[in-house]
């Protein structure tokens, strides 16, 4: 079973909630990325994934990204403080994050989906 973190009324978050669903994967909750950010061991699986590419799990066009000047701040921070940061601030990181809680993926591409999720 899976878990996504995204918002409710989101359809980038329902659409690739529905392709899961399509292809056979349950999804056990949707959690509002708002309300409980990932934990630190799910942002570090979703950096895993990424080849802790720090820029691939940043939601750079959201508004808290840009209000905290994060495009400057990032590259001087360590991984340890980025997570620390995005645990505290779930709107940071893109959506949906999916995860099983031992692999994750943050992205609504059908592709990725189907590679990580439906094979």
């Amino acid at each position: 079973m899976l878990t996504v973190y995204g918002l409710k009324q989101c359809s980038t978050t329902q659409k690739a909630i529905k392709f899961l669903e399509s292809g056979g994967r349950q999804v056990k909750e949707l959690i509002d990325i708002r309300d409980t950010p990932p934990s630190k061991e799910t942002i570090k699986l979703a950096l895993l994934a990424n080849d802790n590419k720090v820029s691939k799990i940043m939601n750079t066009s959201g508004g808290l990204y840009r209000e905290m000047e994060l495009k400057d701040k990032l590259p001087k921070m360590t991984l340890e403080e980025v997570i620390d940061l995005v645990n505290k601030n779930g709107m940071l990181i893109k959506r949906p994050l999916v995860t099983d809680f031992k692999h994750a993926t943050v992205s609504a591409k059908e592709d990725l989906l189907a590679k990580k999720w439906l094979s």
